[in-house]
C-alpha cells in the first residue's frame, strides 16, 4: 500500500514539474508573441523597419517578419534589391602603396604594423584592425567546396600561419545549420575564379595583386580583367548589395536599416585596409546598421570599403584567438572563406 502511494505521489511531482514547465514554455512564448506583435503592429513605423528587417537578415528568423503582417504590409518597410545594379569603377590610382622597403622603414620607426582598436560608436561596440601593409592580407579557403565542410576561422587562420583574420564571403545556409562548405556568388584565390563562373555578375569585395581593395558589380572575368587576385561576393538575403564606399563616395543605395552583428573591410588613401567586426545579439550591444558600419569606415579614413557576412558568422580572430563576442549560440560558425592577415615573414609584400 505504501509502495503505491509512493509511486502515486512520484507521478503528481513529475506532473506538477511538466504543467509547470508547460506553462513556463507558454507564457514566454506569449510574451515573445506579445513583443514581435508591438514590433511589428505597434505606434512607431521606425521601429518595425528596424525590426523587420533585422530578421530577415538572418537564415533563421527571417519567418518572424511575417508573423502579423502580410506581405503586402511588409513591403513599405523592405528595401528594394540593389544586387543588379551598376556601381562606379573603383579609381585605384586613388590609392597610393608605399613601397615594401619604405612601409617597413616607417612601421619600424614610428608606428605598428598592426593596430588593434576597440570600437564603440553609439551603441555599437566591435574591433578594428588596421593592417598597414596591405600585401600581408589574401583569401583563406576551407578546401574543396561543397565536399570539405567549412573550417572554424580560428583553423582557417593557423592553415595559413595568419596572426589574425575576418570572416569573409556569404555561404549556403539552410536554417542556420550548414557546415559552411558551400560559398555564394564568386570566390577569385590566386588570380583564378576557385566558384562562380566567369559571365555571371556579382557583387563583390576583393584585392588586386597590389593590395587596392577592390568593390562593386562585375562578371568573374571582369573581375579578372581589373586584376583582382583574392575576392568574394555578399549580398543580404533581400539583395542588398555589398559596396558601401566607392572612391570616398558613400552607396546610399545600399545601406539597410537592420540592426546585427557586421563585418566588413575598407582601404584608406595610402593602402592600410581596415578590417571591422561589430558584436551584436547580446545584451552589451543589440547590433549595427550598415550606415553605422559606414560612418565607422569613413571615421577612420576609408576611401572604398565593402560588407561582408554578418549575423553569427562575424569573427575576428587576433594572435590565435577570437577576439569579439560570436552571436552564435552554438559557437563559431563553419565558414568557407576568411580574408587572412599573414606574418610579416609570410607575405610577398
Amino acid at each position: 500500500m505504501d509502495e503505491k502511494k509512493t509511486k502515486k505521489r512520484r507521478v503528481n511531482v513529475f506532473g506538477r514539474i511538466l504543467a509547470f514547465l508547460g506553462v513556463t514554455v507558454l507564457c514566454l512564448a506569449l510574451t515573445v508573441l506579445g513583443l514581435v506583435w508591438v514590433f511589428e503592429k505597434g505606434p512607431s513605423p521606425t521601429l518595425t523597419g528596424v525590426f523587420c528587417n533585422s530578421v530577415r537578415e538572418t537564415s533563421i528568423l527571417r519567418w518572424m517578419s511575417r508573423i502579423f503582417l502580410t506581405e503586402e504590409e511588409l513591403e513599405p518597410y523592405i528595401l528594394k534589391s540593389t544586387e543588379n545594379l551598376e556601381t562606379q569603377q573603383v579609381n585605384t590610382s586613388l590609392i597610393h602603396i608605399a613601397p615594401p622597403e619604405e612601409r617597413r622603414e616607417k612601421a619600424g620607426e614610428d608606428e605598428a604594423a598592426l593596430e588593434l582598436i576597440d570600437i564603440a560608436y553609439g551603441t555599437c561596440k566591435g574591433k578594428l584592425l588596421i593592417v598597414k601593409d596591405p600585401s600581408r592580407v589574401i583569401l583563406g579557403v576551407s578546401g574543396n567546396f561543397g565536399e570539405d565542410p567549412g573550417l572554424q576561422l580560428t583553423d582557417m587562420v593557423a592553415k595559413y600561419n595568419g596572426v589574425a583574420g575576418i570572416n569573409a564571403g556569404g555561404f549556403v545556409d539552410n536554417n542556420g545549420l550548414s557546415n559552411g562548405s558551400t560559398p555564394l556568388g564568386l570566390v577569385v584565390h590566386e588570380g583564378n575564379i576557385l566558384f562562380g563562373d566567369a559571365y555571371t555578375r556579382y557583387n563583390v569585395v576583393g584585392l588586386d595583386g597590389e593590395g587596392k581593395l577592390l568593390v562593386g558589380t562585375m562578371s568573374g572575368q571582369e573581375a579578372l580583367d581589373s586584376g583582382m587576385k583574392w575576392g568574394v561576393s555578399f549580398v543580404t538575403h533581400d539583395g542588398i548589395a555589398s559596396s558601401l564606399i566607392i572612391n570616398g563616395e558613400v552607396q546610399t543605395q545600399n545601406l539597410g536599416v537592420g540592426v546585427n552583428p557586421r563585418t566588413a573591410i575598407g582601404q584608406r588613401a595610402d593602402g592600410a585596409l581596415l578590417l571591422l567586426v561589430l558584436d551584436g545579439r547580446s545584451s552589451k550591444t543589440l547590433g549595427a546598421t550598415v550606415e553605422n558600419v559606414v560612418d565607422i569606415m569613413l571615421q577612420y579614413g576609408a576611401l572604398n570599403a565593402g560588407n561582408l557576412d554578418g549575423g553569427s558568422s562575424s569573427v575576428m580572430v587576433y594572435d590565435g584567438e577570437i577576439i569579439n563576442n560570436c552571436a552564435s549560440v552554438t559557437g563559431p560558425r563553419s565558414i568557407p572563406t576568411g580574408f587572412i592577415v599573414l606574418g610579416e615573414e609570410e607575405s610577398h609584400g
